[in-house]
């Protein structure tokens, strides 16, 4: 019994990770975004990356909608900030390829953030919150690479599909070609009566 309930534990924690990680699929010439309210001196960190690593506009804007920061053209980016105002701040991806882009991303609210909050600490307590974020990094960007290994493997198996069908498809053809010139052949020495 307890075995089994440590199975299941363990297992509705890897998915939790999984859910902190957002995926969504940009139609082609079209942008998307989200919202994250913070506070004056708030800390907001988001890592991003697309499948194929395909260029897309990434974007961050303030309460007031002004440009903090972009990233144009990039398949992939992180970007950290601490807010200087209150309100509803945005971040967008923007795609502007004919085709659709898969982007996956990753934010980090305040609530995320705790490492940051300013008071009094030792030394060794702000170095195991760094360290303790540098290992969510860490993990953000395997959680991406296994993201990019779905997506690869899913391609390689339909690439393998297509050409062994491709292939029956040659096989067939060669197959009747082949039979069409026998016969063709047969039935031209038979007219001029040679077999």
């Amino acid at each position: 019994m307890f075995k089994q309930l440590a199975t299941f534990a363990l297992a509705l924690s890897l998915l939790a990770s999984y859910a902190a990680a957002y995926t969504t699929v940009m139609k082609p010439v079209s942008q998307e975004c989200y919202f994250e309210r913070l506070k004056q001196g708030s800390h907001f960190s988001i890592t991003f990356e697309t499948a194929g690593k395909l260029p897309i506009d990434f974007s961050l804007n303030d309460a007031h909608r002004t440009p903090i920061y972009s990233m144009p053209h990039t398949g992939d980016g992180s970007y950290s900030y601490t807010s200087t105002s209150e309100g509803r701040y945005s971040y967008c991806f923007k795609n502007n390829a004919p085709h659709e882009i898969v982007v996956n991303f990753n934010p980090h609210g305040p609530e995320n953030e705790v490492f940051l909050a300013k008071h009094d600490a030792s030394p060794a307590e702000n170095e195991v919150r760094k360290l303790s974020h540098n290992i969510e990094e860490v993990r953000d960007h395997f959680n991406f690479m296994l993201f990019r290994n779905e997506v690869h493997d899913q391609s390689v198996s339909d690439t393998q599909r297509r050409m062994f069908n491709w292939s029956i498809l040659q096989v067939l053809a060669l197959a009747g070609v082949c039979g069409w010139q026998i016969y063709y052949v047969r039935s031209l020495f038979k007219i001029r009566g040679v077999v």
